[in-house]
């Protein structure tokens, strides 16, 4: 508890609102911060909006197609705007065709449906490699500013070099931070979207078994 109060107080007493409006730098690091945690807040809703439960689904869908109800199984699948619904949803509407036709068909659909699931990720891997580099471009500019105030006061006391000392650590220390959130989420997301892959394509193999034993 003591060392969350120590955090605070560091964070209280270096970085305040008019710091980000010291130099370009902190002012492009504050911009930057702004787009990582909205490229996070965009994906976490994503996907808390589109979760799904694969055995229910399939269980469900499963009831719909052994009572010959087309028109419900479709509609069920209309329901939500999930991978795993509007893969299926394919299948469905094309519930005619060969089983190959239709592996073809919702594997092009998954295709489509990978590509929602990781946008902006790149943003956020640019957001999470960008940060660092910023932070250390003014680190250098802080230490270049440093050395310049010694060379032109002739001395390199505290009150000559500070400020210059301080925006050099500044900018370093939040340029990791924003990194660090950055490439966390960005792992986080790319592993989320590779486990609903995974699950939507074992469970289009269930749905195509399921509609193998239905045509009999």
């Amino acid at each position: 508890m003591l060392n969350i109060f120590k955090v605070y107080a560091i964070f209280d007493g270096v970085i305040t609102a008019g710091t980000f409006f010291d130099n370009l730098t902190m002012f492009a690091l504050l911009i930057l911060s702004i787009v990582d945690i909205a490229l996070i807040v965009e994906r976490l809703v994503f996907y808390l909006r589109r979760r799904f439960d694969t055995n229910q689904f399939i269980r469900e869908l499963a009831e719909y197609l052994k009572a010959g109800d087309v028109d419900g199984a479709l509609a069920y699948c209309e329901s939500k705007d999930t991978a795993l619904h509007n893969v299926i949803k394919v299948g469905i509407e094309n519930i005619d065709l060969p089983e190959d036709r239709l592996l073809d068909l919702m594997e092009s659909k998954m295709l489509f449906e990978r590509d929602r699931m990781t946008r902006f990720l790149s943003g956020l891997s640019t957001v999470g490699a960008v940060g660092p580099l910023l932070g250390l471009f003014g680190t250098v500019d802080g230490l270049i500013d440093a050395f310049h105030q010694i060379a032109v006061t002739g001395t390199g006391g505290p009150e000559v070099v500070g400020k210059g000392i301080s925006t050099a650590l500044i900018t370093t220390w939040v340029g990791l931070i924003i990194a660090m959130f950055a490439v966390g989420f960005f792992n986080y997301f790319t592993k989320k979207s590779s486990d609903i892959v995974s699950k939507v394509e074992a469970a289009m193999r269930e749905y195509l078994v399921i509609l193998a034993a239905v045509r009999g």
